[in-house]
């Protein structure tokens, strides 16, 4: 069986029936119900799945993302990185309020993110702390669970607030959809206009052992950042989700990333060491795969291995470049995705981006090679061995080397 991942999303539309944004909802199966799980686990799965596995590109677009955060998540500063522009941060309706939340609060507005209160009723805290109706860019109303007559006093509340959009949540009727509108509600969502419908993307199996060495190193008085980058090079999910995190946060990255090293030095090792123990945790709690994604990342690992080692053969010192060509090779099959959905995702140098495409680059001789060893085509290894001034036994015995090392992996 296939391991996959899942995420919830239903529209939020405006007064027209326009898309205005996303509520993202966790889910762990094609079933359209919310798991029984930690709502704090279940907030760090869906961002997870969404920003560093699926893709928020896939999932939302360029549409606003609506989700739910615990107080003890706010307060974390788990995922400051997000882009505020992407991210509206909904603060569920049982958050206690207090100052040092508040203060929290004001300081992810100045980020530049919007916030939402999730299925708002008037509560004494609210009116204890009026000044977090200042920092409030939405409140949402829940339909279902509260008659015309219970919303009335929410609605005279918010009209002292006239920045703040009213959404109103689960209308079901178009009677609820008019009333809403006449009440002065902004934005609509609920089954009225669409269930939610399930995002499903192929997770690409980790190594949790290696997950706890890369852990152990970060949390060394003085880490060493080339071991440790070498260590995250050699897993395909870490090194994935590593670029796919560079690529999706916040933070100013340049159109192409030649090693692993360099995306560690653009994101810090405070933010390594923070989203190494989310995936681990992730890990954790969904460690299993399929057979057919272990075997292409098998494939992935020892075409990435044989083509560092003729690299470092040819005189290319590193040989970084020639292993992120072999290491993603099979990442469109894996993904089950064509390389132009899959390409923009990742901050890849132009050549590795144009080898993976098939086009003919420096790397494309090293890539072919690897491909070649693999199906035993004699003759177009004896062909590339030549051309790259490498011996046939030099070739076996790199062959062989790269195989052992993608088996020890797996352990």
């Amino acid at each position: 069986m296939e391991l996959h991942i899942f995420v919830g999303r239903q529209p939020i539309l405006d007064s027209e029936g326009r898309i205005f944004g996303y509520e993202l909802l966790y889910r762990n199966s094609e079933r359209n119900s919310f798991p029984d799980i930690d709502p704090e686990q279940a907030t760090v799965q869906l961002l997870v799945n969404t920003f560093l596995s699926i893709g928020v590109d896939q999932i939302s677009g360029n549409s606003k993302s609506f989700i739910n955060f615990s107080g003890e998540l706010l307060i974390k500063d788990i995922f400051s990185n997000l882009k505020p522009e992407c991210v509206v941060i909904e603060i569920l309706e049982d958050v206690e309020i207090t100052p040092a939340l508040i203060s929290r609060i004001r300081e992810i507005k100045q980020d530049g993110f919007e916030l939402a209160l999730d299925d708002f009723i008037v509560q004494d805290q609210y009116a204890l702390h009026t000044e977090l109706f200042e920092l409030i860019d939405y409140v949402k109303v829940d339909f279902l669970a509260v008659d015309e007559k219970g919303r009335l006093p929410i609605e005279e509340f918010i009209k002292q607030y006239p920045h703040i959009k009213l959404l109103a949540e689960k209308i079901e009727t178009e009677e609820q959809f008019q009333n809403a509108k006449r009440s002065g509600y902004d934005l609509f969502q609920g089954y009225f206009f669409a269930k939610p419908e399930i995002i499903k993307g192929v997770e690409i199996p980790a190594n949790l052992n290696l997950h706890l060495q890369i852990i152990n190193r970060l949390n060394d008085s003085d880490p060493n950042i080339d071991e440790i980058a070498n260590l995250i090079l050699h897993d395909i999910s870490l090194t994935y989700k590593l670029l796919r995190f560079i690529n999706t946060m916040n933070f100013s990255v340049p159109k192409s990333v030649g090693s692993v090293k360099q995306a560690i030095v653009l994101i810090g090792m405070r933010e390594l060491r923070k989203w190494m123990r989310i995936l681990m945790l992730q890990d954790i709690s969904d460690h299993s795969s399929s057979g057919r994604v272990k075997a292409l990342v098998s494939y992935s690992m020892s075409r990435a291995k044989m083509c560092e080692l003729v690299a470092v053969r040819t005189g290319y010192p590193n040989g970084d470049e020639h292993f992120f060509v072999g290491l993603f090779s099979l990442l469109d099959v894996i993904m089950k995705r064509s390389w132009e959905d899959v390409l923009p995702m990742f901050p890849f140098s132009d050549e590795v981006a144009t080898t993976l495409q098939g086009k003919q680059t420096n790397l494309t001789p090293y890539l072919e090679l690897a491909i070649a060893t693999e199906r035993f085509d004699l003759e177009k290894i004896v062909a590339i061995g030549n051309r790259l001034d490498v011996t046939k036994k030099e070739l076996v015995a790199f062959s062989n080397k790269a195989n052992q090392w993608a088996r020890m992996l797996e352990r």
